[in-house]
């Protein structure tokens, strides 16, 4: 009663003008901290969100790694031990073996130089410094007129076209996943506050109702927000992310609004539906949004959530994700002050 009587009016949402106080805001601020602190402690939330970052900074340090020793690898297999010495001088690691076409053919080399009559033969699974600096040394050894001209390696660019599809890629991939963590932290934590009794305690708070529905979804974006930025920065370091800004936005509109999404269904299920119906509803809606993004980029670029899938296809998204996103968390903060608070 007293939390209804603080709204100065507005009793069938609790919220009203007057709900804008400076009182209801460090509410808002304190009941926050508090919802933040509860999900921080929860240490599978903790290594939930570090997870993207640590997959994918090991999985493109492992990638980079393995293709690094694979395509340096300077052994060549070699059927004329008179190639032995030239080739050993430029630091390769020459084998001698009779049959060097066949080591190639059958999968035990990268490169291989062979004899077909009077002319020499380099086979390579595929080019590189190394097999151009191999071809250098075999026309210098038979006396070619023209040699081959070694540029220097082409730096990769942060704006590089052609690399954009793929980080684009690794950069929508994160923001969908903490789409999805959105939507399991959002109502996953209401469920536990309900069922341990949480909820209840926090209820009978003397303050106004809507600040309830309203600061689960700053403490979702509190604990989500940093987490997302972390882990497109670790992408971005290890491959540089056309437009970082442009999916940290994106990520995180997307990721509080699939938050919001399992906070609204899991309240208005109420606590006789369960946990895993709810949840299920919010992450086929939340995958279904993005897919309908995806296939109407120039419509979904205007929506929080559908901008992701928008954002895969192509298309940037539009400004107008953040006062929408802003009326559907009043909108979620306003159900549930009516689903919870009776």
């Amino acid at each position: 009663m007293a939390g209804e009587q603080a709204t100065g009016g507005s009793a069938s949402l609790g919220i009203g003008r007057a709900d804008i106080r400076p009182s209801n805001v460090r509410a808002l601020a304190g009941l926050s901290a508090a919802i933040v602190l509860r999900l921080l402690r929860e240490g599978l939330v903790i290594r939930a969100l570090a997870w993207p970052g640590v997959l994918t900074a090991f999985s493109m340090f492992a990638s980079a790694a393995l293709t690094i020793a694979w395509r340096n690898n300077p052994v060549i297999y070699v059927d004329d031990s008179a190639l032995v010495a030239p080739l050993a001088a430029e630091h390769f690691e020459v084998r001698v073996a009779p049959d060097a076409a066949a080591t190639l053919k059958d999968g035990r080399a990268e490169r291989a130089v062979w004899r077909e009559g009077d002319r020499l033969v380099l086979g390579a699974t595929w080019g590189g410094l190394l097999t151009y600096k191999a071809e250098s040394v075999l026309r210098d050894y038979v006396g070619e007129r023209w040699r081959l001209q070694l540029p220097p390696p082409v730096k990769r660019s942060r704006d590089s076209v052609e690399l954009r599809p793929f980080t684009g890629l690794l950069a929508g991939i994160v923001g969908l996943l903490f789409t999805l963590y959105g939507v399991v932290i959002g109502a996953g934590s209401l469920y536990r506050d309900r069922s341990s009794g949480v909820l209840e305690s926090d209820l009978a708070l003397a303050i106004p109702r809507w600040i309830h529905g309203a600061a689960r979804l700053v403490a979702l974006a509190v604990v989500l927000g940093p987490a997302l930025v972390v882990s497109l920065f670790v992408v971005d370091a290890l491959m540089p992310i056309h437009s970082v800004q442009t999916w940290i936005f994106v990520g995180f509109m997307a990721a509080l609004f699939g938050g919001a999404l399992g906070v609204v269904l899991l309240a208005r299920a109420g606590s006789q539906k369960g946990f895993s119906a709810p949840l299920s509803q919010a992450l086929s809606t939340s995958m279904g949004l993005i897919t309908l993004g995806y296939v109407q980029p120039g419509f979904g670029h205007y929506l929080p959530l559908v901008s992701l899938g928008s954002a895969f296809a192509g298309t940037p998204p539009s400004w107008a994700v953040v006062p929408v996103t802003l009326a559907v968390a009043a909108l979620v903060s306003a159900d549930f002050h009516r689903r919870e608070c009776v």
